[in-house]
Parts: structure tokens; sequence; C-alpha cells
């Protein structure tokens, strides 16, 4: 607990923002839910892990293992790198990129854009394959029952 009381705000603040950050990319936070129609409805659920998902992810990682590395560790380390603008350059970045995560998928743009691709084109594909399946399934419980009739000869 002492260890963690010597550090400075900032560093207290990246440490709990970045590991809540990290850790909020595993959580499903939408749910979208898809009508086919006779075959049901299916509901999406996304996580944080695409692909600005895994760069936040990585930058976050990377910002929390410096902090600790800089502030909480005896390793020497190189006086010409400055590490706290490093840091700082970082966290800013993670900023930006965090930014462009939420702005370039409100509410799943990704999901959205596939469900609403299959909703209006594959309705029909998805009634048909419901249907054909029954259909497929009716006909080999008609060969099966064929083929285990005894031969009338």
């Amino acid at each position: 607990m002492d260890r963690i009381k010597g550090h400075s705000t900032g560093s207290k603040i990246v440490l709990g923002c970045g590991i809540l950050l990290f850790f909020s990319l595993f959580f499903t936070w939408q749910n979208l839910q898809v009508d086919f129609g006779h075959a049901g409805i299916a509901t999406l659920t996304p996580d944080g892990w695409d692909f600005w998902g895994l760069v936040v992810g990585l930058v976050t990682l990377t910002v929390i293992t410096l902090v600790v590395v800089v502030h909480a560790t005896e390793v020497d380390l190189s006086e010409e790198i400055p590490w706290e603008g490093l840091i700082l350059a970082l966290a800013g970045a993670l900023l930006g990129l965090v930014l462009l995560k939420n702005l370039t998928r409100r509410l799943g743009v990704d999901e959205l854009s596939r469900a609403c691709l299959i909703r209006g084109r594959g309705r029909r594909l998805a009634s048909r394959l419901v249907e054909r399946t029954r259909l497929g399934a009716s006909v080999n419980r008609l060969s099966r029952s064929t083929r285990s009739s005894p031969d009338p000869s």
C-alpha cells in the first residue's frame, strides 16, 4: 500500500483508468436484434474486440506497463528517453483511438450494417433455408422409413 501511495496522482489515475479500459473491452455493451421472419430473431452481442479494440487494448497494455516499469520498479532506465513525455504521448494516442473507435462504431456500425444487409436481402433466403431444412428433414425421415421396410419378395 505504501508503494501505491508514493506514486503521483497522475500515475494512479493512469493505472486505474487503464485497467478499467482494458477490462471494459471484454464486456458486451450493446444488443442488436435481427428479425429473420420465419427463421426467428437473432441477437448479436458485440464486444470491444474488433480491429480498433485490439489496437486500443495493446496501447493500453503498453501504457500500463510503462507506468509500472517507470514508477513502481527499481529498473535502471535510460536517462536519454523522456519517459514521462512518452507516457503522455501514448495516453494522448490512446484517447484519440478510443474516440475514433466510438465515432466509427456508434451502436455497432459493423454489426448493424451486416445485420441490415442480412435482414434486407437475406430474409427470403433465410426463410427458404428454413423451409428447405424442414423439407429435407421430412425427406430424410421418408427415405429412412423406406430403406428399413422389408423386401416384399
